[in-house]
């Protein structure tokens, strides 16, 4: 009786470890799903990224739910058991894989860079989130009646009196209007390598209308030269940096000419001599359409490519940054994913082609398996990745 009640405990508790393996597999299949399924909204694809950036997590379900299997199929006497073991096992052994590449991608990648990687920081938050606000909120310019703010983030550091602090004029992206300092936390790491950060708004693009947001742009950094010295900045180290729509109006602004692209407002001094340019995953060739990637759904396609800015046909060249390409460019760095859906990489291989052949200055970094604005992840390996490059390059150039 004791051997019967015995054989039933470890036939439940396989069942126990059977079902539980299923439900693991289950639920990192969902997760994987969300990464490469048609997304039906920018918010799933923001859970997707989020996946993507952090799929150790869904290799190590994997690794529960495969050992789960493995336990609950152990001497599985019924057909039925034995199927079902073997699926579970399935499922989470190629959850195991997936969900390891893009991690083994990444250290690849930062052995190529030299870049350090640290398990450590890996669930270290997102960009959206910082331990501390700006030091000042002012208002830069007033167009038409609306005022143009922009954030500014200051070292703990104080300058040196004969050397001021180099400055980075962050711009954010976006498929909307959205105010300044969305990722605070990359201002803040920026102010930890000694950088003044201008965390700049603008007005969003227009219908039939590509002059106005990079017009803004060069209005902010008119008012950051006239007003560099009070925030102990150094007006001849400037630094634009921007993600999607927003390195596209870096290029733009830090390429053209006054007579090209003139401010939208009277600044208080000519736009700053741009010393360098950060460009993550932007569009150096307005012409290319957005393509209709698998992962991108009818609606969110239509949304990025057709709702949110439309020019006339003859401005798509004139609203290009390759269209102003001469070797007295500055510097300019290229951060892209090799999943992105909207900027695909081969777009951004291609830009890079166009500066090298114009002479321009320029590093191309490509992380492998990142999609759009993987930045939103702080601890995930493309942001450490990213961080390193532009450690790296404004060591050089900043």
């Amino acid at each position: 009786m004791s051997n019967t009640a015995s054989g039933r405990s470890r036939q439940a508790g396989r069942w126990l470890a059977l079902t539980g393996g299923a439900a693991t597999g289950l639920a990192g299949a969902a997760a994987a799903a969300t990464a490469l399924l048609p997304m039906p909204s920018l918010e799933w694809w923001a859970v997707g990224l989020l996946v993507l950036e952090f799929s150790l997590l869904v290799s190590a379900a994997g690794v529960l739910g495969l050992v789960l299997g493995l336990l609950g199929g152990r001497r599985a006497s019924g057909r039925g058991r034995r199927w079902t073991a073997t699926a579970v096992v399935a499922v989470n052994l190629a959850l195991v894989v997936s969900g390891a590449l893009p991690g083994l991608s990444a250290w690849s990648t930062a052995r190529d860079l030299g870049a350090p990687l640290t398990l450590g920081g890996y669930l270290d938050g997102l960009s959206g989130e910082a331990d501390r606000g700006p030091d000042a909120t002012v208002r830069y310019a007033e167009v038409d009646g609306e005022d143009l703010m922009l954030d500014v983030w200051r070292p703990t550091t104080e300058p040196a009196p004969d050397r001021p602090h180099p400055v980075v004029v962050n711009v954010h992206g976006g498929a909307e209007d959205a105010p300044q300092s969305p990722f605070p936390r990359w201002d803040v790491w920026l102010t930890e390598l000694d950088h003044v950060v201008f965390d700049v708004d603008y007005r969003f693009f227009r219908d039939g209308d590509w002059r106005t947001p990079p017009g803004d742009l060069k209005c902010a950094l008119g008012w950051i030269a006239a007003n560099a010295e009070r925030y102990g900045a150094d007006p001849d180290r400037i630094t634009v940096m921007g993600q999607s729509a927003g390195g596209y109006l870096g290029l733009l602004a830090s390429y053209t000419t006054t007579e090209e692209l003139g401010p939208t407002c009277d600044a208080p001094a000519e736009p700053a001599e741009v010393s360098a340019v950060i460009a993550w995953y932007a569009p150096g060739d307005a012409t290319a359409e957005i393509s209709k990637h698998p992962r991108l759904g009818e609606g969110v396609w239509r949304q990025l490519s057709e709702e949110t800015w439309r020019l006339a046909d003859e401005d798509w060249v004139p609203a290009s940054p390759s269209s102003y390409l001469r070797p007295d460019l500055p510097p300019t760095l290229l951060i892209q994913g090799g999943r992105d859906v909207l900027q695909r990489a081969e777009r951004t291989r291609a830009f890079a082609d166009l500066l090298e052949e114009a002479g321009v200055d320029h590093t191309l970094v490509e992380i492998p398996y990142a999609d759009h604005q993987f930045d939103l992840s702080w601890g995930g390996f493309g942001s450490q990745l990213a961080r390193h490059a532009i450690s790296e390059f404004l060591t050089t150039h900043g």
